[in-house]
């Protein structure tokens, strides 16, 4: 599985959970800038500059798009070709790049993940108690393994939300920071 935007806690907890099912591969694109951040982690099979995707593409595989990045999503599909098992179109962490799919895309045609269809599936097949007892255990257990990474920063009030922001959009964000925002001024 090739898990794009590696360093986001969407990927991570991807494959965070990916990681614990054997044998499969996981494989994580990043930056240059979060390659050592993501390979720390100890999730990823492989980690990939994003500029090296053309050397994916050697056993069938399953991309899940977390960066919607077209560019890196058509190299993605270029490289697996008919090898490329599905394509889920989860986010777009790479705002600012191009995101529509080319017409000639190799490979399936990307699927959209929406979260609350695959609640409503899941609770059908296990039933709500079902459902939450398997949340709840993988969130325990990413839970224990996340407070070994990532420092929660709390802000509060509208200037701290703005710099979070300014932060994340102008790519300074770091991968192993979670915020905790509120716009109310912190309350004694």
């Amino acid at each position: 599985v090739v898990l794009s935007s590696a360093s986001s806690k969407t990927a991570i907890g991807t494959a965070f959970l990916l990681h614990q099912r054997t044998p499969i591969e996981v494989i994580g694109l990043t930056s240059a800038r979060n390659v050592a951040f993501v390979e720390s982690l100890g999730v990823y099979d492989r980690v990939l500059l994003y500029d090296d995707v053309d050397s994916l593409g050697h056993t069938p595989a399953a991309f899940v798009d977390i960066a919607g990045n077209a560019p890196v999503r058509a190299g993605v599909h270029r490289a697996y070709a008919d090898r490329l098992a599905h394509s889920m179109a989860v986010g777009a962490t790479h705002w600012d790049m191009p995101q529509e799919m080319p017409a000639d895309l190799p490979g399936p045609a990307p699927e959209f993940f929406f979260a609350p269809d695959q609640i409503v599936k899941r609770t059908k097949e296990w039933g709500r108690a079902g459902l939450d007892e398997r949340v709840a255990e993988a969130w325990r257990r990413f839970v224990e393994f996340a407070d070994g990474w990532v420092q929660i920063r709390h802000g509060f009030g509208s200037d701290a939300v703005q710099s979070a922001y300014l932060e994340l959009v102008d790519g300074r964000s770091d991968p192993a920071v979670g915020h905790v925002l509120s716009l109310w001024p912190e309350r004694d």
